[in-house]
Parts: structure tokens; sequence; C-alpha cells
């Protein structure tokens, strides 16, 4: 019986410490907070580069030649081509077309694929780059991409430049209607 006792006293002595080691790291305050997204996701100088660019600040070419007097007006929300201009364009575009890709910072519109006046066999891609901030006629460049399905493949066709010329001076003369209503 002493070497059955002898094994029941080292099991209580172990369970025992074993409590006590638990119950003693319960004790510890632990603060659990839910961590950002972004914490796990970006390097730590990642973190930094994204919380600096939140700011509006840490370019290295606006460093180098932005001008810091001007840092209010940066501020302010302003597109870099003529708003006319753009919302011409869009008006234009999006009332004939479905648009794939809108970019008012670079000043491209692209639309989608588009099949002309039911025809299943042809389809055209319109591209819109407004390169100024001024009204200008030649501040517009549309590009037209015009297709045609032959044996199961879409061949590229060539587009009449007076095409591409037409639509270009629309766009110039309905921004001319919406900068002459604006004022």
């Amino acid at each position: 019986m002493s070497s059955f006792l002898k094994f029941n006293i080292s099991k209580l002595i172990i369970i025992t410490i074993s409590f006590s080691i638990l119950y003693s790291c319960s004790s510890i305050k632990t603060e659990t907070k839910r961590g950002d997204i972004n914490d796990v996701i970006y390097l730590p100088r990642q973190q930094a580069e994204r919380e600096m660019a939140e700011k509006g600040g840490g370019s290295f070419v606006r460093d180098l030649f932005g001008n810091r007097s001007n840092s209010k007006r940066a501020d302010s929300l302003q597109i870099p081509v003529n708003p006319h201009l753009w919302q011409a364009s869009l008006d234009i575009l999006s009332s004939t077309m479905p648009l794939a890709s809108v970019d008012s910072n670079s000043g491209i519109i692209i639309s989608d694929w588009y099949n002309i006046k039911g025809n299943q066999n042809e389809r055209v891609k319109i591209s819109v780059l407004i390169n100024t901030q001024e009204l200008r006629a030649d501040g517009v460049k549309v590009s037209i991409f015009k297709q045609k399905l032959t044996s199961s493949s879409w061949r590229n066709i060539k587009v009449d430049p007076i095409i591409v010329q037409k639509l270009e001076r629309k766009i110039v003369k309905k921004a001319g209607s919406l900068a002459n209503s604006s004022n």
C-alpha cells in the first residue's frame, strides 16, 4: 500500500502544481484588441508609406518640384482635365454604349465592346482622352476600334477618320454648350 500511496501523492502534487500555474496565468490582465486589416496586410515600411499617402504627402516628385505655398490648393478636389470636356464625353458615350473604364485623373474614358445597330457580327470600342484643363478643340482625342466576326474570330477593321473627327467635334460642341450654361 505504501507504493500505491506514494504514486497517488506524486499525482496529487503534479495536479496541484499544474492547477496553480494555470490559475496564476488567468490573473494576468491582457487586452485583446482587434487590429486593422491594413496592419496585417502591409509590412511596417509599407504601412508608413500608406499613412503618408493618405495624409497627402511623401511623394518624391512632389517633394522635389512641389510648391509648398500652394498646399491648401492641393487639398481641394480638382480634376486635372477640363470638367466640361469630361462631362460632355461621359454624356455622349454613356448614352450610347456601356463604359468599361472611367478615370478622371488621367482623363481617359473607355467604352466596352458594343454591337453596331443590332448587327452581331460587328462591334466597336471607343476611347476618349482629354489632355487639357482648358476648353480647347485639340484637348480631346478619340480612338475608335472596329471589329468584324469572320470564321469565329474577331478581325480589326479600319475606321473612317471622318467618323473620329465628327465624334471629337460633337464632344467639343457639347462641352461648349455646358460651359455657356454654367456661366
